[in-house]
């Protein structure tokens, strides 16, 4: 795309899933979009998480007498692991596989954009 063309946000999002559709060659991706579940919106509430807080109660004799808003470091934790793993920041897991390994190699770009992989 030359530089200095502006997109709105869906142009932005639906070249987006269409690139990781073709690159995927899975129709999950336009499930979770029809249903709302799209990059940005996953980002979003990344963030949300990145920022989570909760509310703590102290009682006596069964009654709350303080309430304190806190950092949820769990919540923060977890969104900062799953950020780095989409990032690509950690390296690649090593799996050992026992047994036999089919492995099929396909360009699923080409495949897209030919219709050869319906």
């Amino acid at each position: 795309m030359p530089t200095g063309v502006k997109i709105s946000d869906t142009e932005q999002d639906e070249r987006i899933t269409k690139a990781v559709e073709a690159a995927a060659g899975s129709p999950i991706i336009a499930a979770l979009d029809a249903e709302g579940i799209t990059l940005k919106a996953l980002a979003k509430q990344l963030k949300r998480e990145l920022k989570a807080k909760e509310t703590k109660f102290f009682q006596k004799d069964g009654k709350v007498v303080e309430k304190h808003n806190v950092i949820a470091w769990d919540v923060r934790q977890r969104a900062r692991i799953d950020a780095h793993k989409l990032r690509g920041d950690y390296p690649a897991e090593k799996r050992e596989i026992l047994g036999d390994v089919d492995i099929v190699i396909r360009d699923c770009v080409k495949e897209a954009s030919d219709g050869s992989g319906d």
